[in-house]
């Protein structure tokens, strides 16, 4: 798109997303971080992405339950089974889109402890939410919060 002169869009490809300059309105393109729920427009953050890509990695929407048991689309390739873990979505911001979507799974498979440890050690913009007992907790690397919108 740059090369044929573009300046202003957001591409979502496959769930990772790229912009660049402003939207319609000039104003700076925001994308929401959606909560873990099964409500399809619930915004649990909302970002300006600076013309950075954005991918989210989740196991609360593609999963089936079974005996009481729930079983995730994401695989650990450790294991060849589902993840059995508390982390539910992992959000990467990061210079391309392709970045973004190559550490968000990587980083769920980890599991919460082990990811943030990994995205601090690479400098990484993570924003991961985690189940709890009483609902969902949220965590974020010190990068993502330059993103972060109030």
């Amino acid at each position: 798109m740059a090369r044929k002169g573009i300046t202003n869009y957001l591409v979502s490809v496959g769930g990772a997303v790229r912009s660049r300059g402003v939207n319609g309105q000039g104003q700076p393109w925001r994308v929401a971080i959606q909560k873990p729920t099964d409500q399809e427009n619930a915004v649990q953050a909302l970002v300006d992405l600076q013309g950075y890509g954005i991918s989210t990695a989740g196991s609360y929407r593609n999963y089936f339950e079974q005996n009481g048991q729930r079983y995730s689309h994401i695989i650990d390739p450790n294991t060849g089974r589902p993840i059995n873990h508390r982390l539910v979505s992992v959000t990467v911001i990061a210079p391309t889109a392709l970045e973004a979507d190559g550490w968000d799974s990587g980083l769920m498979v980890l599991g919460s402890e082990k990811a943030m440890k990994l995205a601090e050690q690479q400098g990484l913009a993570v924003y991961m939410i985690s189940k709890t007992d009483d609902g969902f907790s949220a965590q974020m690397t010190p990068q993502f919060k330059a993103f972060l919108l109030q």
